[in-house]
């Protein structure tokens, strides 16, 4: 994986994991949406490749249990957030560290589907299925390592993660109750470069802790992925 594609995958992770912090009924979950579609559509750009909305949409959307059951949630929710705010903080936190972890390792095996050319239209991996396998890998790999990292560098940071996350509320108070994905990305791109340049030295910090972590677990879950398709790694090849 290059630097680039590597930063551009810690990036959105963080970005996606400000959204717990930003108690704002309804509109969160939309934001992160937003977050890991651009990062999967980034991901694709930097291979030259064009994916489909559908498709982008099913490596990148997190599955809910529909807004019968959500949106009853945040409403029963959401005002005692106000009340009991030090502990929903607290919880918040640490959805955040696992909403960081978890669209790493997403966006680490989209890039690596990406680069290996093995995702439709450039290969033969259909979105659903490619989807379908990380989901079942993600559930087995031992996260702990990318959490600690993430723990570990938000902690040193505390104060930059909330300020970035203040950044993107104030963007999000632009929004309707029920945006449009374009809707949404109007109201983001005026805090973008503000939000990014806060965020650079969050970024480097991960980066540098996830380097450090060693490469045969990553391998593994390469290996893991392509095993499910019948495939080896390009580099297993030379």
């Amino acid at each position: 994986m290059t630097s680039a594609n590597q930063r551009q995958i810690i990036l959105h992770s963080i970005l996606a994991g400000l959204t717990p912090l930003i108690p704002m009924p309804f509109l969160d979950d939309l934001v992160k949406t937003y977050f890991k579609r651009r990062m999967v559509r980034r991901l694709a750009a930097a291979h030259s490749q064009l994916l489909g909305d559908a498709d982008v949409e099913t490596l990148s959307d997190d599955k809910d249990s529909g807004c019968l059951v959500g949106c009853l949630t945040t409403v029963v929710i959401y005002p005692l957030k106000a009340i009991f705010r030090k502990i929903f903080f607290f919880l918040e936190w640490k959805r955040a560290i696992d909403t960081v972890s978890h669209t790493y390792y997403q966006g680490f095996l989209v890039e690596f589907a990406l680069a290996e050319r093995w995702l439709v239209p450039a290969g033969s991996i259909a979105a659903t299925d490619a989807r379908r396998v990380s989901d079942h890998l993600l559930q087995q790999v031992n996260t702990s390592l990318i959490e600690r990292a993430v723990r570990g560098v938000f902690s040193q940071s505390k104060a930059t993660i909330k300020k970035a996350a203040n950044l993107l509320k104030e963007g999000m108070r632009r929004l309707t109750r029920r945006p449009s994905p374009a809707q949404v990305a109007e109201a983001i791109a005026p805090v973008e470069a503000a939000e990014e340049k806060e965020l650079e030295g969050v970024v480097a910090q991960l980066q540098n802790a996830i380097e450090r972590i060693p490469a045969s677990h990553f391998d593994q879950l390469r290996d893991q992925f392509a095993a499910a398709f019948g495939f080896y790694r390009s580099d297993e090849r030379r």
